[in-house]
């Protein structure tokens, strides 16, 4: 891999053609991709996916988060390929041979939405700070694990950083050409990422700074009272409610959402109410590496110093790093207020903070060093990357499900704990669920598999009560639910008599002893049910990043009864 030193930053024009390295960072984006696509099988085990969630009239289930990836998704694959489904004329029960298509369609759709915000990186960077600038910050963004991370889950996490990106190289656009058409572009873009992830309104502040540099000189009359800031604004709230239109059909169902997931957020596993910056920044070499987060902060102060040395904001690199720096500081000043920090709270910041180091590689360039300062980085960030689709691979629920297919025979009673794999939706496993959590379902036939689910008991109900007013407690009990934990004990296990039970770690480290006692019961062999599959995700080597995917270590157990 090499770079071409090249020009100065220039001022933003077209490019003819498509630039080789440009392609080649896109191109191992991604491979890296790739490799794990298959995860989860027929299904996304990241509880937070979002992309596949079921639609009534277009309504979600919830607007914890805003729905507009769940259309754009439905838009794209879900829809497509169902009609084509019924185009064939598949019968009904046969429908969900089509489930792995559907997961793959969804993960490319969140691959090519990965790939569109580098080549937005890239095209802002070009127009700002050069070529090679361009490329170095196209490569960080390509190779960095925790990235290629994210872009297996189908959650809303990469798309929101390409509609962030989206719109804050539509507001570097008006700030070179501050025409309405530019102003509407920028507001409306902002709506659709705030109608991806909420957080997205961070991105809204480049609206503000990019109308600054337009109007500067202009009395603060004009510059507030300005026709096209308003355009800008009302585009922006347009943009929300084509992304989210449903909340006009029940506004008070998305504000309880909305509030419920806004105030119990931050302080999600109890924790105590106050800041934490170093805990937020803390999670940034879980995103880019140690070695690559030394570097990106070292060369964003650098960038800061020359910036604030040449003070002219007409000058393209100055107005780009403004820009960035302005939504980096903004979401992470946000952010830092959460007690709880988790690395995809802070995933947005990450490409703001890369690209503010274009004015130090911009003016670093021509220095012969500096290739040698940045190769060891990237080969360790590709390295990195590369095992990441391994240990996705790695996942024993994989090998659970091949082992389910071949092993449990029709009209067996599986007893499954509530974060174990869906058997019922793998293609050549007839099998029907039955949720315990809610007994009213209807019994399925005899002669299909049946899969009785326990609910997942992680405790949220008693922590909140004390860590929450009493004014949330209404939507505690109505989002968190509170299940019966009679259906933990052995008189329950008795009456049920499943074949098999098969459980996932997730769902016995709890804090509820009823529920940890009867998950300890069954593997200890205290209940007449004998293990048949045991297995663990492998520890992922101590000098890779990032050291935690979410969702991805675990224990998956079966144990058939003994007879």
């Amino acid at each position: 891999m090499a770079f071409c030193v090249s020009e100065s930053a220039e001022q933003p024009r077209k490019i003819r053609r498509v630039d080789p390295l440009l392609v080649a960072a896109l191109s191992l984006a991604f491979l890296f991709c790739l490799q794990g696509i298959t995860w989860g099988r027929v299904e996304c085990w990241n509880r937070s996916q979002i992309a596949m969630r079921g639609l009534r009239a277009l309504r979600p289930s919830d607007y914890m988060k805003p729905p507009f990836h769940t259309y754009l998704n439905h838009i794209l694959v879900v829809w497509p390929i169902t009609a084509v489904m019924k185009l064939a004329q598949v019968p009904k029960e046969r429908m969900k041979i089509s489930n792995a298509a559907k997961l793959i369609g969804s993960r490319l759709v969140t691959i090519g939405l990965y790939l569109g915000t580098i080549a937005l990186s890239y095209s802002f960077s070009r127009n700002s700070y050069g070529r090679f600038s361009a490329a170095v910050i196209a490569f960080a963004l390509a190779t960095s694990a925790g990235l290629i991370a994210y872009a297996h889950f189908l959650t809303v996490d990469i798309p929101l950083l390409f509609w962030m990106l989206a719109a804050f190289w539509a507001a570097y656009r008006l700030a070179s050409a501050p025409s309405t058409r530019n102003y509407a572009i920028t507001g409306f873009l902002i709506g659709i990422a705030i109608a991806t992830k909420y957080n997205g309104l961070a991105v809204g502040v480049t609206l503000l700074v990019a109308h600054f540099f337009v109007t500067k000189g202009e009395s603060r009359r004009r510059i507030i009272l300005s026709r096209q800031l308003g355009i800008g604004l009302g585009m922006a709230l347009l943009g929300f409610l084509f992304g989210c239109p449903t909340l006009l059909y029940e506004p008070k169902r998305f504000w309880h959402d909305f509030i419920y997931n806004y105030t119990v957020t931050p302080r999600y596993e109890g924790e105590p109410e106050r800041a934490n910056y170093l805990g937020a920044l803390g999670r940034i070499p879980e995103v880019v590496g140690i070695p690559g987060a030394i570097l990106i902060a070292g060369l964003a102060i650098l960038s800061c110093i020359l910036i604030l040395r040449r003070r002219d904001f007409g000058d393209a690199a100055t107005r780009g790093f403004t820009l960035s720096s302005a939504v980096f500081l903004l979401y992470i000043l946000k952010v830092g207020t959460f007690p709880r920090t988790e690395t995809r709270y802070v995933l947005p910041a990450i490409p703001f903070l890369i690209l503010m180091i274009g004015p130090a590689l911009q003016t670093l360039e021509r220095r012969k060093w500096i290739l040698a300062l940045l190769l060891p980085v990237l080969i360790y960030n590709c390295l990195c990357s590369y095992l990441v689709g391994k240990r996705f691979n790695a996942d024993p629920r994989l090998n659970a499900q091949l082992w389910m297919v071949k092993n449990v025979p029709p009209g067996s009673v599986i007893e499954s704990s509530g974060t174990c794999p869906h058997w019922s939706k793998l293609p050549n496993f007839d099998a029907h669920e039955i949720n315990l959590a809610r007994p009213e379902e209807p019994i399925s036939p005899a002669r299909d598999i049946t899969d009785l689910r326990l609910p997942h008991m992680p405790g949220r109900v008693e922590l909140f009560r004390k860590v929450f007013p009493e004014w949330v407690q209404p939507l505690v009990a109505e989002k968190e639910g509170h299940p019966d934990q009679g259906l933990f004990t052995a008189t329950a296990l008795e009456k049920r008599h499943p074949d098999y039970i098969t459980t996932y770690s997730l769902d016995y480290n709890v804090p509820g002893e009823t529920v940890r006692r009867y998950y300890g019961d069954l593997l200890s062999g205290t209940f007449p049910y004998a293990i048949v599959f045991d297995a663990e995700a492998p520890s992922a080597p101590g000098w890779i990043y990032p050291h935690i995917i979410d969702f991805l270590r675990g224990r998956i157990t079966i144990l058939q009864r003994k007879h």
